[in-house]
């Protein structure tokens, strides 16, 4: 089992209202949002290599828009 370590993360009142309005729509804690949106972003940043695109489509539309990580 890992060893698990604590932080702090201080967010602005804006990035506070935005975690905890995720975690309800999600049912989940905040931490468990963190660490969700931690997971996600390095599944792109492995999926994503250098001249490739992430694009999200409609389906209703097929409308696609590209999604850019810096």
């Amino acid at each position: 089992m890992s060893t698990k370590r604590t932080m702090t993360l201080n967010l602005t009142a804006q990035e506070m209202a935005v975690l905890e309005q995720l975690a309800e729509k999600k049912d989940l804690s905040k931490t468990a949002v963190m660490k969700l949106a931690l997971r996600l972003l390095q599944t792109i940043d492995v999926r994503v290599e250098p001249g490739k695109k992430l694009l999200v489509e409609d389906e209703a539309t097929n409308e696609k828009s590209e999604l850019v990580i810096l």
